[in-house]
């Protein structure tokens, strides 16, 4: 059995569902569709010299010549909503249930230490999950899977439900080939997309994603509000509907670490300090720095208004008059409108008085006219 054949059963043996193996060689295309995406102005704008590092694997490790990619899946069959009346709960998107990145980092660091130990070399090696690398073309090259036409990887047997992750090392290890597999004719992810951010198969607006709204803080459209949902974190929908994910059979994986579950209680994240936020949720990705809390907390208040529980109006009412963010209070009226009646009423206009930001004020009249 030679080096490459027994580290893929040292990484299935403790847990990585897909190894593969592919060179450290830059993934050129993949930034050339970056600078062409930006171009269009389909995803954030990055500079030359972040794509070009992003892209190659030698920017993070010089002597790197092979490049580990793993999966590891994370469909448990717990259920996906924990809402009820009075006690309104936003929806997490299921990756994030946990720290899945965390735990395939462990992982990998396991078989590093056994490939030191197996070859007595001077390995060097870097570990990533959910780390700044392009983590998607390496998982293609390797063949561990294939883009779906909403631009996430699909395995043979996991479907998307998975988490990815990379090793890079100076040890050279047997190539694996990219996979002749593709979606077909298959259009569910591109229908289903609530903002029709899948422009075209393969090509994905950012801007317009609700994954990528989500964690950014910014003015949310009406539009967008209204098919929010009750969520908080995360968008799923297009991975709900692919005909290969609903074949797969759960794994009931659940790492302790990081566990937040399929839903939080909303009125809580409206009442923390970013700080007491940043302390709670530091082992889960919703509690990473590029996270914004005010996009957090946006999101909680568009939750509460779609769910109308008239329980979240003394706290909604408390955020919209001493809130720092006028992002936070604009979207905060906006569900004191949505849920209604009396007391919600009372709310804004109290607040009307006393806001001074223009586009806020906006937001409290358009509320009262619900």
């Amino acid at each position: 059995m030679s080096i490459t054949d027994e580290m893929k059963t040292c990484a299935k043996r403790i847990g990585l569902d897909v190894v593969r193996v592919t060179s450290a060689e830059p993934f050129s295309d993949a930034a050339r569709r970056i600078k062409e995406q930006i171009q269009r102005g389909l995803r954030p704008k990055w500079d030359v010299e972040t794509i070009d590092a992003y892209c190659d694997p030698r920017s993070v490790l010089p002597s790197a010549r092979s490049i580990i990619v793993v999966a590891e899946c994370y469909l448990t069959s717990e259920p996906l909503d924990l809402n009820v009346p009075g006690d309104p709960h936003g929806r997490i998107a299921r990756y994030t249930w946990r720290n899945y990145y965390y735990d395939v980092k462990v992982k990998l660091k396991k078989v590093a230490t056994f490939l030191k130990k197996k070859t007595r070399e001077n390995i060097q090696f870097r570990c990533y999950s959910n780390d700044p690398l392009a983590e998607k073309p390496m998982a293609q090259r390797a063949g561990l899977g294939w883009y779906g036409k909403n631009g996430i990887i699909l395995t043979r047997h996991y479907g998307s439900w998975v988490v990815l992750g990379a090793l890079i090392t100076n040890i050279e290890l047997e190539e694996d080939e990219p996979l002749e597999e593709s979606c077909g004719n298959c259009q569910a992810c591109v229908n289903a997309c609530p903002t029709k951010a899948i422009i075209e198969p393969y090509v994905l607006n950012m801007p317009k994603c609700l994954q990528y709204i989500t964690h950014n803080q910014q003015v949310m459209p009406t539009c967008i509000r209204e098919i929010w949902g009750n969520r908080l974190y995360g968008c799923m929908t297009c991975q709900d509907v692919c005909p290969l994910n609903r074949l797969v059979k759960p794994k009931n994986r659940k790492p302790k670490y990081g566990y937040v579950g399929p839903s939080l209680l909303l009125i809580p994240i409206l009442q923390m300090t970013e700080k007491e936020y940043r302390k709670h949720f530091h082992k889960n990705q919703i509690g990473e720095w590029w996270v914004s809390f005010g996009a957090i907390q946006r999101n909680a208040a568009v939750a509460l208004g779609n769910i109308g529980d008239p329980s979240a109006i003394p706290v909604l009412a408390h955020v919209l008059n001493h809130s720092r963010s006028f992002i936070v209070r604009g979207h905060v009226a906006w569900a004191l409108g949505k849920i209604g009646g009396h007391h919600a009423r009372l709310a804004l206009k109290s607040a009307l008085s006393r806001e001074k930001n223009p586009d806020v004020h906006i937001e409290i009249e358009n509320a009262l006219k619900f």
